[in-house]
């Protein structure tokens, strides 16, 4: 009895551990200054105390060369209250792969192929960003990080990266359970029949398993308290444009964006007639970029005349940034998704800026709303309310989709 009260004792403090976590994501083009901004940001918070921890998960990593400093697949201390990591793939799969990649490896050996190449192959496409997920979540639980500042990959890595939930959610709703029952009552003649391995319960259960921590970080990504994304970007046109279709892909996918991070402005005291039309071209897409994100804040940083390295001028970047802001702070707290009754109708609107109606398609599969922008493809699960009604109108209004349910119409297209 008193073991079990123990245990419920530490269940209850991972809980409100988790509960109680900061995250900040920093995204956007590669070469805007991510991963100076995400440092910044580490060192300001843990500056104000709280014990912070910056992350990198993309695979070329420049953490380190931002603090001029070695930085390990690990945690480690950098300065008070402040650690870094830089995720190392290959740790991760061997801590979270297991049986699923045993069984690839299995399975890909029978078919002939050399065991390296096997070793290669069974990393399916995605895995990486699956295990920083999972990283993420445990450093969740760490009782010595109060703040986890992540400095992602560029855009279309993360992208991927958060879509990954939504993904896996779908095929264990749709397609597991089925396999599953499938695989095991046909295994024993099958595995005569055509000399193939097929997976085990073991091989099931670790997915399974899988699954729900990924399910985990995905409710910890979406709680708009915790988990904040912040766009940097540089005042180009290109970059902006790419921000433009992260903030449409991330509000489809319901993240909490609450900032954007303008960097390496122009300062005043460059005079010279040379940058006369950059300063031009700047406040310009300055402009574009405030109207384009608005509500959300924008924050600014100059170009500076040295390169950021170390804690010490990091600290001066962060103070520039936030000035007298607590970087840990939620700057904005819309939701994208609404649900509003119109006229014994209901209509769903869902935000997706700066997309073009011939970039969007949408369609309705049993209790499922289906939304494709780009290659992005979102299932959202309609509520009970809506999967009964008829989709009749679809049409783009703004900055918005707006879908209304109710009747036996036939589907409008403004």
């Amino acid at each position: 009895m008193k073991k079990k009260k123990e245990k419920q004792v530490r269940e209850n403090r991972v809980r409100e551990k988790r509960d109680g976590t900061r995250i900040l994501l920093f995204t956007g083009k590669g070469g805007v200054g991510k991963t100076s901004v995400s440092a910044a940001t580490a060192v300001r918070a843990a500056e104000m105390g709280l014990g912070t921890l910056v992350v990198s998960t993309d695979a070329a990593h420049s953490l380190a060369d931002s603090f001029d400093r070695p930085i390990g697949p690990e945690p480690v201390l950098i300065d008070k209250n402040l650690w870094g990591q830089e995720i190392d793939v290959n740790e991760q799969i061997a801590k979270n792969w297991g049986p699923i990649h045993n069984f690839f490896m299995k399975f890909l050996r029978k078919r002939g192929f050399d065991a390296i190449i096997a070793d290669e192959l069974a990393i399916l496409p995605g895995m990486e960003e699956v295990f920083s997920l999972l990283e993420i979540r445990d450093h969740a639980l760490d009782e010595r990080f109060d703040l986890i500042v992540i400095d992602c990959a560029p855009t279309g890595d993360t992208a991927r990266l958060l879509a990954i939930p939504d993904i896996a959610r779908w095929y264990m709703e749709r397609i597991f359970k089925i396999e599953r029952a499938v695989v095991k009552r046909i295994r024993p003649m099958a595995e005569r029949l055509l000399d193939t391995p097929l997976p085990t319960d073991d091989v099931y259960e670790a997915m399974e398993k899988l699954f729900y921590r990924i399910m985990e970080i995905k409710e910890l990504l979406v709680d708009r308290e915790r988990t904040s994304i912040r766009m940097v970007l540089n005042p180009e046109k290109m970059v902006i444009k790419e921000a433009q279709r992260a903030y449409t892909f991330l509000s489809l996918f319901d993240f909490g964006i609450d900032a954007v991070v303008v960097n390496r402005l122009l300062p005043d005291e460059i005079t010279d007639p040379y940058y006369g039309k950059w300063r031009e071209i700047q406040a310009e897409h300055l402009e574009t970029i405030r109207r384009s994100f608005e509500p959300l804040p924008i924050m600014t940083s100059r170009l500076w005349d040295q390169e950021i390295v170390g804690c010490s001028l990091l600290s001066q970047l962060a103070a520039e940034i936030y000035q007298d802001r607590n970087p840990a702070d939620v700057f904005f707290h819309g939701r994208p998704v609404s649900i509003t009754p119109d006229n014994g109708r209901y209509v769903l609107e869902l935000p997706v800026p700066f997309a073009d109606r011939s970039e969007l398609e949408t369609w309705i599969h049993g209790d499922e709303l289906v939304v494709r922008y780009k290659n992005y493809k979102r299932n959202l699960i309609l509520p009970r309310s809506l999967a009964n009604l008829e989709l009749v109108k679809a049409e783009l209004t703004g900055k918005s989709l707006r879908l209304t349910f109710g009747g036996q119409d036939h589907v409008e297209e403004a």
